[in-house]
């Protein structure tokens, strides 16, 4: 597999074109504000995919509001085309070689291990914002076995042409998942809460755009 290399030049300049790129492409980012503050620390974020905006979204979000040292799962074939980003933080995952896969996963054990965060897609590769179910792959699971004391946090996207031209983008950043609500699990049984949980914290969010209830919302 192909680790993170990360630069802080590169993190520089990137952070800033990253900003600048979504910000013309969307007339707004908005995220909804619960009022608690999400760890940068140990964290396995959990986000469903499905547009290729999504890294970029979650890039952006971790550099205005969770601000930790991140690194996220990319596909191989993405990697070596792109050695580029994993100078911020991607590394490689292809779930049709299994060694490849259990270095890719361990890899993940081992920064959480470190403080770090892991982002990753659960699902695997992009579907229909509106397809259900989610249908997570079990990798996840194998990773909080093997680093129990993790948070767990999903996180939800959702895409809306509106009352504008260009499309507005929401995010919310869900409360760590009790700890007691699946480590008893098995790996089927624990994947199939995780995936329980981030599609009901989605449905729920995206009733709440559809009927516009903005109240909580913030731009970011």
């Amino acid at each position: 597999m192909l680790k993170a290399n990360k630069s802080a030049f590169i993190e520089w300049g990137f952070k800033r074109f990253n900003r600048l790129f979504l910000n013309y492409h969307f007339e707004k980012i908005m995220i909804w504000n619960q009022g608690s503050s999400p760890p940068s620390e140990k964290t396995l974020f959990l986000i469903n995919h499905s547009t290729w905006w999504d890294p970029l979204m979650i890039y952006y979000l971790n550099e205005k509001v969770i601000q930790s040292d991140a690194f996220g799962m990319m596909h191989e074939d993405g990697v070596k085309r792109f050695p580029f980003f994993r100078k911020i933080g991607a590394f490689s995952i292809n779930p049709d070689d299994r060694r490849h896969l259990m270095d890719s996963l361990q890899y993940s054990v081992d920064l959480l291990q470190k403080e770090k965060t892991v982002w990753m897609f659960p699902q695997g590769r992009e579907q229909h914002l509106e397809k259900r179910p989610l249908e997570f792959f079990s990798g996840v699971s194998y990773i909080v076995q093997r680093c129990s004391e993790a948070n767990v946090v999903p996180i939800s996207l959702y895409y809306s042409i509106e009352h504008t031209r260009k499309p507005n983008a929401y995010i919310q950043i869900g409360e760590p998942l009790a700890k007691e609500s699946y480590l008893h699990l098995n790996r089927k049984d624990m994947t199939a809460a995780f995936e329980t949980a981030a599609t009901v914290q989605l449905d729920r969010f995206r009733e709440r755009i559809i009927h516009e209830d903005y109240g909580s919302f913030m731009k970011i």
